[in-house]
């Protein structure tokens, strides 16, 4: 099996959010599989060149930019990250409004939509590449540093971190408010970071969810007919709920 050491950024999308309580019947649970995978695919309809997807990880999305030879070139993808990052959010936020907007199920789920959030976690370094079955694979210490990333002790819970290798690597479209912070894994040491804190809430959605008409009747029937769709084709046995990190495992 060939590998390649590359320079890249790595970025992970982790969406969270729902309790165990609002999960407890079969039923919310579908609903909320549906919810995190429109959320998910939101997200994944941002990414172009250079960044490319890793994986998904349940409701997390990994990412990479491979760094090449040319500055120049380089120059140029830093700040088409820096904007991506934050299309990764509004396309979040403009998803979730509609999602709140269009719903009429009165299930656990449907009714906290408003609670979940996102993470965006970005660090840069080298990453060993490898092929399996057709897809790029990546190891190595950053890799790992990362996904340690995850659990930390930020107390805001929707918000975009990165580390101080990848504020070298990223160039924002205007200046963004950072507050550093830092954090410590075994094995890995302190890893220094820079927080830039996201709004979210009921009253932020609400005014994205009134100005794009996301209560209409087009919303609502394609939004709840997904809800029932995938309802009905797993009860039938013809679909199987995908693994999420984030929520429990589907009740029997």
């Amino acid at each position: 099996m060939e590998s390649e050491l590359r320079k890249v950024v790595l970025i992970l999308t982790d969406i969270s959010g729902y309790t165990r309580f609002m999960l407890s019947n079969k039923a919310s649970l579908v609903h909320g599989q549906v919810i995190i995978t429109e959320l998910t695919k939101a997200i994944i309809n941002q990414i172009e060149i250079p960044l490319e997807i890793s994986k998904l990880e349940g409701d997390a999305v990994f990412a990479y930019a491979v760094r090449g030879e040319s500055e120049a070139e380089w120059e140029a993808h830093k700040r088409l990250i820096g904007a991506k990052l934050q299309m990764f959010f509004e396309a979040f936020s403009d998803k979730l409004a509609e999602l709140i907007g269009s719903n009429i199920c009165n299930c656990e789920t449907c009714k906290n939509i408003e609670k979940l959030q996102l993470k965006i976690l970005v660090h840069s370094g080298e990453a060993l590449f490898y092929k399996i079955g057709g897809f790029n694979e990546l190891s190595g210490a950053d890799v790992i540093i990362v996904h340690r990333l995850l659990k930390n002790s930020v107390k805001s819970h929707q918000y975009l971190l990165l580390t101080e290798a990848a504020c070298r690597d990223i160039e924002f479209p205007e200046r963004l408010d950072l507050v550093e912070g830092e954090e410590t894994y075994d094995e890995i040491g302190a890893v220094k970071t820079h927080i830039h804190l996201l709004p979210g809430g009921e009253n932020f959605y609400g005014k994205i969810k009134n100005e794009r008409h996301y209560s209409s009747r087009f919303h609502v029937i394609k939004n709840e007919g997904l809800k029932m769709l995938n309802s009905r084709l797993i009860g039938w046995g013809l679909k199987k709920l995908p693994k999420f990190n984030n929520l429990p495992a589907a009740p029997e």
